[in-house]
């Protein structure tokens, strides 16, 4: 096969690769435990002799901790990225109170554990309840990253806030410098931030799998469904399509939230800044109308953006810092989105400026 032929060989499934290292996110095994997380939806950062530490892509978590005979005994259970009211739960008792630790986000657990498969759940309380709350929403963090605590800050200050959720571009290259930073910068945010990954973080995908899980998942809280989707390659792979035809047939019935890095369709068709194929991301936006989703959400062009897709309430929100678009008046920003009523529908989504 000639080069040419090789490079299109390797160009018609970009993300397929990716895809399939998601597929081990969230499992792992010593010689004595073993540890499967569900939905995949933590990366597990450590599992080593009666200690396990991971860092949540949920606000509420359940996992499978299996030991044999020489591994029983206390455990240290680390949940990062976690609610601050969250508890554990052991095999469906009653909740286990959080060691004393200084950020909100991490979650420390003693817990006795005998031989056996034991069923663990992080959540707060409330996790449940069909009531009001609210998120932030951001995406396209890149160089600004040294900063991106003012951002925090001001996101802190918005009141009952429950997590974030962001769009993906948490750096410029994707190296391990940049992600060290991001972890000192979140320690300034108080609650979680929920994050697929961008087109910025394929420059060493694995960086950013490595420290936080899947780029693909989806979580339930309070009645909502939120579904992020890795488009990293300007598409989804149709792996990733396999997975959220099954994520948008479970949460049909309720409120649900799509999220992804880039649009699938650019508002603005002579800018490209939507999927490579038009017919990709018409396809996508069939699939989501079919699915009943009720709100879309995008980063990748640096800018804020009030629309609508296929009839979808869409917003495109880039403002966590990266170079913004020239000219058009619109700097560091997030989004504000409440949920209410009876089955927590979408409310009016709120612009905050930061610069």
């Amino acid at each position: 096969m000639t080069g040419a032929l090789l490079f299109a060989a390797a160009c018609v499934r970009p993300g397929e690769e990716r895809a399939q290292a998601e597929l081990d996110v969230g499992q792992a095994a010593l010689a004595d435990a073993t540890v499967l997380v569900e939905g995949g939806l933590a990366q597990i950062r450590t599992f080593t002799d009666h200690r396990l530490e991971l860092w949540s892509q949920s606000p509420v978590l359940s996992f499978e901790l299996a030991l044999s005979s020489t591994a029983v005994g206390d455990w240290t259970i680390i949940v990062r990225n976690a609610l601050p009211d969250a508890t554990l739960v052991v095999d469906g008792g009653g909740p286990l109170t959080r060691a004393p630790e200084q950020h909100p986000t991490v979650g420390i657990f003693t817990v006795s554990l005998a031989a056996g498969t034991h069923t663990l759940r992080v959540a707060p309380p409330d996790a449940e309840l069909v009531e009001p709350f609210r998120v932030a929403a951001m995406a396209d963090i890149q160089t600004a990253l040294p900063v991106v605590d003012d951002v925090f800050e001001a996101i802190n200050a918005v009141p009952d806030l429950r997590f974030v959720v962001a769009m993906g571009d948490i750096t410029e290259r994707s190296e391990t410098e940049e992600y060290e930073l991001f972890d000192r910068q979140l320690l300034v945010l108080q609650i979680p931030y929920y994050t697929t990954l961008g087109n910025h973080e394929l420059w060493a995908e694995s960086h950013y799998r490595e420290r936080f899980g899947r780029g693909s998942f989806q979580f339930d809280f309070k009645g909502v469904a939120f579904t992020f989707v890795d488009s990293g390659n300007a598409g989804l792979d149709p792996i990733v399509e396999g997975w959220l035809d099954d994520w948008l047939a479970a949460a049909r019935d309720r409120t649900n939230i799509f999220l992804t890095h880039i649009p699938p369709i650019d508002p603005v068709g002579t800018r490209y800044g939507g999927f490579r194929s038009s017919d990709d991301g018409r396809r996508l936006l069939s699939r989501l109308v079919d699915g009943n989703v009720d709100l879309t959400l995008y980063g990748h062009i640096h800018t804020y953006i009030e629309y609508e897709n296929a009839g979808i309430p869409a917003y495109i929100s880039g403002g966590g810092g990266a170079r913004p678009m020239t000219w058009d008046g619109i700097d560091r920003h997030f989004l504000v989105v409440p949920f209410s009523g009876s089955t927590n529908a979408v409310g009016r989504v709120e612009l905050h400026r930061v610069d």
